[in-house]
């Protein structure tokens, strides 16, 4: 997930005590729910591992936000995680496989690895949530990777690392990155069969609209003569907009089944869902893309109008997933999940810790209360 604030810490666990409770005289005491949907929503708020924040401070006027490192959550404690989602209202668990920084929460063979409590973090909740009779999802970074990326930059589309957010780059869909990928999907799945896979940055080369133009570069030539039909210009200026449209629906709809198989393969009741980046509705690249079409779900990270465009264009037996809580700029508000519930949407939340603990920075204490309380409103009425 990719917005960066910088913000105070505060301490949320056998607290949802100090800091929501001065909110909490500002709200109602209960939220009514609405009428239910058809079915219960997923309720799946996570304190994020991808990303370390550092509040703002006399030293770092501006706070520290960066993609975390192995050794950022090695005194996670997986019960008191575990604990601390269940009270707070979830009624999944959640956790990565891989960090999008590239390690590991559990004792992959792959790649790098968590350290300390992080090296079987994921195991561990594996285990609580199934004795628990808890659905389980987990989560892996399609084409960003900052381990990978300096293993081999040669895998990197020219030009994507400033817009990556310290990732190192944007790997091409067409590289052996999305081999790798795939490998470490079936080793996890192998021992880890779990309910949902969230499968996150699936772009290409830019997380913004229109970004991410095809780069000439060596992994591009065959299949760019294979897709567009002639060989590839040695100038990025040379490529058209149609061809630039032509050639990245090909080869994200290539990546796309190529992971859709593994998943499949690996584990066969494991659903899929994919973080796009979105920014508006009907964008070109993605208006009837197989991963739009295919995909058990939808999930937006963004606007109202990408949401209810999802919802217009969903297949049948396709959920759809809207973020209440995570992002800045008005693009995740709490306050709105009645509206989505009563469409039937799932609903993902976030926020960021300052390591080693994992719980939420002061800033999101009201929004997370907001949240909790739509969850336990929620979790009242079952259909």
């Amino acid at each position: 997930m990719t917005n960066i604030q910088t913000t105070r810490r505060t301490v949320l666990g056998a607290g949802v005590a100090t800091g929501l409770a001065a909110v909490s005289r500002l709200l109602p005491a209960q939220i009514s729910p609405p009428t239910p949907p058809a079915h219960e929503p997923v309720l799946l708020f996570n304190c994020d591992f991808n990303w370390a924040r550092w509040p703002a401070s006399e030293e770092r006027p501006q706070g520290k936000v960066r993609p975390s490192m192995p050794e950022d959550w090695s005194e996670v404690d997986a019960g008191e995680y575990f604990d601390w989602h269940r009270r707070f209202g979830n009624n999944v668990t959640y956790c990565q496989a891989y960090c999008s920084s590239g390690y590991a929460l559990y004792p992959s063979k792959l790649g790098p690895v968590g350290k300390g409590n992080a090296a079987t973090l994921f195991p561990r909740l594996y285990d609580l949530s199934r004795n628990a009779a808890m659905p389980v999802w987990s989560y892996f970074t399609v084409n960003a990777d900052w381990f990978m990326a300096q293993e081999h930059p040669e895998w990197v589309i020219p030009g994507s690392k400033a817009g990556s957010h310290g990732h190192g780059g944007f790997f091409g869909p067409e590289t052996p990155r999305t081999r790798l990928l795939c490998q470490r999907i079936q080793e996890f799945l192998k021992q880890f069969p779990v309910d949902w896979l969230l499968l996150d940055w699936f772009a290409y080369g830019s997380l913004v609209p229109n970004g991410g133009a095809v780069q000439p570069a060596e992994f591009v030539k065959k299949p760019f003569e294979r897709i567009i039909g002639r060989a590839m210009p040695d100038e990025a200026g040379a490529i058209t907009a149609q061809e630039n449209l032509t050639y990245k629906r090909a080869v994200l709809a290539e990546q796309f089944h190529a992971l859709q198989g593994t998943i499949k393969e690996a584990s066969p009741r494991t659903k899929i869902i994919f973080n796009v980046p979105y920014h508006r509705a009907k964008e070109e690249l993605w208006v009837g893309h197989p991963m739009l079409k295919e995909s058990d779900g939808l999930f937006a990270e963004s606007s109202d109008d990408v949401v209810g465009w999802l919802l217009e264009v969903r297949q049948p037996s396709q959920r759809v997933m809207t973020t209440i809580i995570g992002r800045s700029g008005g693009l995740s508000d709490p306050n709105t999940w009645e509206k989505w519930y009563r469409r039937g949407c799932d609903f993902f939340g976030y926020a960021w810790a300052t390591p080693p603990g994992f719980e939420p920075t002061a800033d999101y204490t009201e929004h997370l209360e907001i949240t909790r309380r739509a969850f336990a409103a929620m979790s009242s009425r079952r259909p």
